[in-house]
């Protein structure tokens, strides 16, 4: 049985390499880098010619905001980015969704290759299909920020990438017109149990008004009078005034003829005092006034012939009759004066009496309709609430009953020219595989070198340590190896590699890996 040395042969010694060195050392073992190299760009390039190409079909899509739900101030523009965002994730989800996506399938058909065609699409089919699906928004940038986007779909086949874009917009649209048509439905019925209900609320409100506006009866215009924002001078009010106006004027006739009735019963005893009476309290009796002025005009004729005759003349005489004459019709005159006063006083009296009871009732009409006030306030602001809210509703249902029409007619997804396939494949090209195979050779060509490879110095002294590290390797190889492989021997002991096995071969590189540090 032979023994294992319990020390790795490949500890680690200072050793580096001139460029020049290196250079012969790759050149001393062109084959492990330059088969390797070979090897794998040729996989490479076989690779390149039976593997699959990806074509990539893509369609650009422009979106719009649905007309029944935008202001006239921003029609046919988004109110806010978020909105545009919002939709636009929306179309994603509804591209990815499992019905669009097995509709798409469905009307391509399946491949002309299909081992499934009985089944098609299959649950597999629908994902695989979701794995090649791309949307995107132009240049790079982000969702909200533009109405146009990128729908695109790739596949080996070119034709067939361009149909299955062409059939996912159209179910894509088609879809979405249902999708907002159930939209638009479910507010209907909702919006319809609302107008409803708001046409019952008026109801019963307006029937509450009604009621109290008939308890009300012909003060219904004053207290719409009263109740209104802008009111002018109500009818109550205006009665009020003027009923006050024709008591302020009866009180001032009422006292005219008092003062009047006194002056009068004096003159009746003392015509003279009928002289000093002013003109403006006569006004009312003409006939007292007339003769008064008559006898004023007797008296100062009797006077001017007193002045140039004596009292004996006839002239005189006459005029002194006259004067008497008037005198005895002002004194009956002012008899009947006095009785007309006396009536009129009276007469004045009473229709105080009558203008106080009228304003008393006015007032309490106006203070009955003052306190009806603010119930028919609350009733009628009640009422326009409750139809502004019928209003509203009824608005809100026809907006609704648009966007389900629009839904049905028209859609918020646009196409841009057509479906473009591109020229060429995406991904690396067959030239590009090959290369990038020849290069992967080429590099595990240089580890096999690196890891295994001794190394050819350019007959530089090895130092003490080397000596030694190469004489420990040449007993452990002599050790492990008792079938006396020579040439391994003479391999450790040549010189010391500079990879991570340093020169050993295959064999004792798995058995240093293995052994414990």
């Amino acid at each position: 049985m032979h023994q294992t040395s319990s020390v790795r042969v490949n500890a680690p010694v200072d050793f580096a390499l001139s460029p020049l060195e290196l250079i012969q050392t790759l050149r001393a073992y062109v084959r492990w880098w330059a088969i390797p190299a070979v090897g794998c760009a040729m996989l490479a390039a076989f690779y390149s010619l039976v593997a699959p190409r990806q074509w990539q079909a893509t369609q650009a899509l422009i979106i719009r905001p649905e007309a029944a739900s935008i202001s006239e101030e921003r029609f046919g523009k988004f109110s806010d980015l978020s909105e545009m965002k919002t939709l636009q994730e929306t179309i994603l989800e509804l591209a990815k969704s499992q019905s669009v996506v097995q509709a798409t399938l469905a009307e391509v058909g399946p491949p002309r290759k299909s081992r499934r065609s009985a089944q098609w699409p299959t649950p597999l089919d629908v994902e695989d299909f979701r794995e090649c699906l791309d949307m995107r928004p132009p240049g790079g940038a982000e969702f909200g920020k533009t109405e146009v986007f990128y729908l695109s779909v790739r596949h080996r086949d070119r034709e067939r990438a361009s149909a299955l874009v062409a059939a996912l917009c159209g179910q894509l649209e088609r879809r979405m017109q249902q999708l907002r048509d159930q939209r638009a439905q479910g507010m209907i019925v909702e919006l319809e149990r609302t107008v409803a209900m708001a046409d019952s609320d008026l109801a019963a409100q307006t029937e509450h008004l009604s009621a109290f506006e008939t308890k009300i009866g012909p003060d219904l215009a004053e207290l719409r009078n009263l109740n209104a924002e802008i009111a002018g001078q109500g009818e109550v009010s205006q009665e009020l005034q003027a009923i006050e106006a024709e008591r302020r004027a009866n009180e001032s006739h009422h006292r005219e003829n008092v003062r009047l009735l006194k002056l009068l019963a004096a003159a009746k005893n003392d015509p003279q005092q009928l002289l000093a009476t002013p003109s403006s309290l006569l006004q009312s009796q003409h006939a007292v006034s007339q003769l008064k002025n008559a006898l004023v005009n007797a008296q100062v004729n009797t006077a001017n012939l007193l002045g140039s005759l004596t009292d004996k003349h006839p002239f005189v005489e006459n005029a002194r009759d006259a004067e008497d004459l008037i005198q005895r019709q002002l004194h009956e005159e002012l008899a009947v004066a006095i009785r007309g006063l006396e009536v009129d006083i009276e007469l004045g009296a009473e229709r105080e009496q009558a203008l106080a009871a009228k304003w008393g009732a006015a007032r309490d009409r106006l203070a009955r309709l003052a306190a009806a006030r603010a119930e028919y306030a609350n009733l009628a602001a009640s009422v326009a609430n409750h139809t502004r809210l019928v209003e509203a509703a009824r608005k809100n249902l026809a907006d609704a009953r648009a966007r389900q029409a629009g839904a049905r007619s028209a859609s918020v997804i646009s196409r841009i020219d057509g479906v473009e396939a591109g020229i060429r494949p995406i991904g690396p090209g067959r030239k590009t595989i090959t290369a990038a195979g020849g290069v992967g050779g080429l590099l595990l060509g240089f580890g096999l070198v690196f890891l295994f490879a001794t190394p050819v110095l350019a007959n530089r002294p090895l130092s003490d340590e080397t000596r030694e590290h190469s004489a420990a390797n040449g007993a452990v190889a002599a050790n492990g190896h008792s079938n006396g492989n020579t040439h391994d021997h003479a391999f450790h002991n040549n010189a010391n590699g500079f990879g991570m096995f340093r020169g050993m071969t295959l064999e004792q590189a798995i058995r240093s890996a293995e052994q414990p540090g």
